[in-house]
């Protein structure tokens, strides 16, 4: 019986594992899986888990140069810049609603998602950018194009369009 609860144990893991690459084998259900960690009693994880090789590099580098977006003036781009900042959910607290994920627009090993929803009484509009690395999609990059200031997320770790 020992041995059996021993294998379970060990083995469990490995099952999770594969069934988090089955559940993002679908670029639709990698952003889906994201906004489900922002639900009332969900654990948030770490949004860094879902970039691609590319984009992780990005965040990496401005982390260790710390290089970024200097702040402006109105501080309304300095969030972005920090490398641990969070695209999907750029508030401190959450309360979302009107959730609403478009179904992905696919060319090859690319797609891309529309994410709208409000957050208290504040609407957002994200596009979020995916690509598909060894048959799993990864998130690669992140625009905000709703009424706040707009960004891209790789843009704002690397350089402060604003102060140019």
């Amino acid at each position: 019986m020992r041995a059996i609860l021993s294998l379970l144990i060990i083995l469990a893991p490995m099952a999770q594992s594969a069934m988090a690459e089955e559940t993002y084998a679908d670029p639709k259900a990698l952003v889906q899986a994201i906004y489900d960690g922002y639900k009332p009693g969900a654990a948030k994880g770490d949004p860094t888990v879902h970039y691609s090789e590319r984009l992780k590099g990005i965040a990496q580098l401005a982390a260790d140069t710390g290089t970024g977006a200097t702040p402006a003036l109105s501080s309304e781009l300095e969030p972005v810049a920090d490398p641990n900042f969070n695209p999907f959910l750029p508030d401190d607290n959450a309360l979302l609603f009107d959730l609403v994920i478009s179904e992905p627009m696919r060319l090859d090993d690319r797609a891309v998602v529309t994410v709208t929803y409000h957050n208290f009484d504040q609407p957002r509009l994200l596009s979020v950018s995916l690509v598909e690395e060894s048959g799993i999609w990864k998130v690669d990059d992140v625009a905000s194009l709703g009424s706040e200031v707009p960004w891209l997320l790789s843009w704002a770790l690397a350089a402060d369009p604003y102060a140019m």
